[in-house]
Parts: C-alpha cells; sequence; structure tokens
C-alpha cells in the first residue's frame, strides 16, 4: 500500500515536472518571438498612446535634438517628438515612469553642452589637410646625389 501511495506521487511529480517544462518551454519560445516587437526609443505618438502608460511631456528648443535622442536612447526611454512649426520648439513625449531617466538623459545633455561639443567632422578634416598642405610647403626635399647617378643609368640602358 505504501509502495503504491510512493509510485503515485512519483508520477504525480513527474507530470508536474513535465507540465511545468512544457510551460516554460512555451514562454520562452512566445518571448523569443516576441523580441523585434519590443522597441524602446523614438517611436510614433499613436503606438506611445497604445502602451497605455500615462504620457508627460516637455517642451524644447531645438539646438541640439539628435543629442537629446542618442542620450535617450541609452537609457531606453520610449518616446516621440513632435516639432511646432510656430515656434520651431520641440515637445517630447514620454511615458510617465520614465521621468528619471528623462531627466538623467537631459543632464547628460546640458553637461556635454557646457564643455564643448566636439566640432563637425568636416571641419576636423579640413583643418587637417591644410595642416598637411601647410607642412608639405616647408618641408625641403633631401637631396640625393645617388638618385641622379641611379636615373642616368636607368636612362642609358
Amino acid at each position: 500500500m505504501a509502495a503504491d501511495l510512493q509510485e503515485q506521487a512519483v508520477q504525480v511529480e513527474w507530470k508536474a515536472a513535465k507540465i511545468t517544462a512544457a510551460a516554460l518551454k512555451g514562454l520562452i519560445e512566445q518571448i523569443l518571438a516576441n523580441r523585434e516587437k519590443i522597441t524602446h526609443g523614438e517611436q510614433s505618438l499613436k503606438k506611445l498612446n497604445l502602451q497605455g502608460k500615462k504620457l508627460e511631456s516637455i517642451e524644447l528648443t531645438g539646438e541640439d535634438m539628435q543629442a537629446f535622442k542618442r542620450e535617450l536612447n541609452k537609457y531606453a526611454v520610449d518616446f516621440s517628438i513632435k516639432k511646432d512649426t510656430e515656434t520651431q520648439n520641440y515637445t517630447v513625449f514620454f511615458k510617465g515612469q520614465d521621468v528619471d531617466r528623462v531627466y538623467k538623459g537631459m543632464q547628460k545633455c546640458v553637461e556635454n553642452f557646457q564643455k564643448g561639443s566636439k566640432k563637425p567632422i568636416k571641419e576636423v578634416m579640413k583643418e587637417a589637410e591644410e595642416k598637411a598642405a601647410q607642412r608639405n610647403a616647408e618641408r625641403t626635399p633631401p637631396e640625393h646625389e645617388h638618385m641622379e647617378f641611379i636615373h642616368t643609368i636607368i636612362i642609358n640602358l
């Protein structure tokens, strides 16, 4: 009798383990299938509203919106940007739960802006070209007497 109860208990545990394993497998497959559908970063305002969270907004001037977008993407903030055509200002909409991350991103942008923004790559390249041209103009070619000798040998061949 006790052996039958033990065997039944083992079978129940085995079935429970199989069911749990199947449920976990299904859950993992579902997560992997929906992985591409989960988006963070810039979205349309409609998609942001569909997430069912309370939206907050801030109004910014458009001085360095690209840097601000990069910071928000680094902090995995879901946001939408709308431009006001009259004032040329931008309104950034984001989920209320992301207020701290948006604030942190704004702080980073302000810090970077105060440090001094980097020069555009075109300016850097132009300065490098000017320096190279100046150095080449200042440089005197080395005089090689043996080069004239080699040159005359090649011509006579």
